[in-house]
């Protein structure tokens, strides 16, 4: 004769596989949205390199200056100068590591745009003759997570090139930047050689 599962018992069972349900499900929830935010910033940063080709052929007719280039550029990523800056007084983002800042500081960019897709781009212009500027772009614009490496993400315009921040770095230091420990401005090249957040 078959014996019941007694009541208490199959209390136990279900709370236990509750358990390991709210355990794993936020953490498969959170990979998928990074998978999605990855895989954006790599459709991205093929828009941006296509653009770059657009405008390294424009510069060749046209004398641009460093600004000039900037603009062109977001004119082709269809993005346009931020004028109301309000719009950032509540944005805050992190850097990967946890270290925290009070405000996007409006003083780090020398200009910012919001395109189509309400991206935010926060444009650095370099004092370097052979680099143009390094540029912010976050994948959600104000919308959270607002951390660099997850939906903000880096990339360097040159004079002749376009790149991922840290593509001049070792691949164990892009690495090492890309985790927890890290500032996660290299994740940009780390994601797009292949890499994926831990």
């Amino acid at each position: 004769m078959k014996k019941a599962f007694s009541l208490v018992e199959i209390s136990i069972v279900l709370f236990m596989l509750t358990a390991v349900l709210f355990a794993v499900v936020p953490f498969s929830i959170s990979n998928i949205k990074q998978a999605k935010l990855t895989a954006e910033w790599k459709s991205y940063m093929e828009q941006v390199s296509y653009s770059f080709e657009t405008l390294d052929e424009y510069k060749k007719i046209n004398n641009l200056d460093k600004k000039s280039s900037i603009e062109r550029l977001m004119h082709y990523l269809d993005a346009k100068p931020l004028i109301d800056k309000n719009e950032l007084r509540n944005y805050k983002y992190k850097m990967l590591n946890g270290n925290f800042y009070q405000k996007m500081n409006l003083d780090k960019f020398d200009d910012i745009y919001i395109d189509v897709d309400k991206k935010l781009i926060g444009v650095e212009y370099s004092s370097d003759n052979k680099k143009i500027a390094t540029i912010w772009t976050d994948l959600n614009g104000v919308k959270k997570p607002n951390i660099v490496g997850k939906d903000i993400f880096i990339y360097e315009i040159g004079n002749d090139f376009v790149s991922p921040y840290g593509k001049e770095l070792k691949i164990e230091a892009v690495k090492s930047d890309c985790s927890r420990y890290g500032t996660g401005m290299t994740c940009s090249q780390f994601y797009i050689i292949g890499g994926d957040l831990k």
